[in-house]
């Protein structure tokens, strides 16, 4: 749980209880978020699934990637 946060654009930032800094990056289009991870990570994927195919998809993709 986070003692503070602010956002600064797309920016989130937050202080967590222990004390860590943590930064997100706010998209308003997930889909395109998906497809920089996807691309970034060498993940192929097909422009027809929806976003929630896509989404599920990546991360059993990264998850798989870290074993």
């Amino acid at each position: 749980m986070a003692k503070k946060s602010a956002q600064a654009g797309e920016y989130m930032l937050s202080v967590l209880d222990s004390g860590s800094i943590e930064v997100y990056r706010i998209y308003d289009n997930v889909k395109a978020a998906l497809r920089e991870i996807a691309e970034k990570e060498g993940f192929e994927y097909d422009a027809n699934w929806t976003t929630r195919q896509f989404g599920s998809k990546l991360i059993d993709f990264l998850n798989e990637k870290d074993k």
